[in-house]
């Protein structure tokens, strides 16, 4: 006889593996429900994003006034922020075709009012003066020859 006195019910092994078995099963349902409500998540997640980033697109096209459509060629790596797509468009905007609003150097001045300044600023560069007109009309005048007058003509630009 041993010096341990022992029971058999105290190493009734196959209750213990059948209870473990069952507590093996329960984890492992347990894990693969939680696997299917993350991979659920992920994907209504996924969604969300990407419904997001397409509307966040489609604004920044919308307040350059370009057609929408472009959005979808613009591509992933590109941040939806106003400042990254409105850079792509100005670096793309020869391959689709669009005339991008120039931004103006003063905010304030109407488009209309510019354009005019810079029709007078022309003709003041490009016009000559009254005094200049009359210096030139008393050459043509004062001329003894055809020569002559062909110099003053060639040398006023007339």
């Amino acid at each position: 006889m041993s010096n341990y006195d022992y029971e058999d019910d105290d190493f009734d092994t196959e209750e213990r593996d059948n209870s473990s078995n069952d507590l093996v099963k329960q984890l492992r349902k347990a894990n693969k429900q939680k696997e299917k409500e993350l991979a659920e998540l992920k994907a209504q997640f996924d969604g969300l994003s990407k419904a997001q980033r397409d509307r966040a697109i489609k604004d920044a096209l919308a307040s350059r006034g370009v057609n929408q459509k472009i959005a979808s060629f613009i591509p992933q790596d590109i941040d939806p922020t106003e400042e990254s797509v409105s850079k792509w468009l100005e670096n793309y905007s020869d391959v689709f075709g669009i005339q991008l609003e120039q931004t103006q150097a003063t905010p304030n001045v109407d488009p209309q009012q510019a354009a005019a300044y810079q029709r007078m600023t022309n003709a003041v560069e490009q016009g000559t003066t009254p005094e200049y007109q009359a210096e030139i009309h008393k050459k043509l005048l004062n001329a003894g020859s055809r020569e002559e007058l062909d110099e003053i003509i060639r040398q006023s630009g007339l």
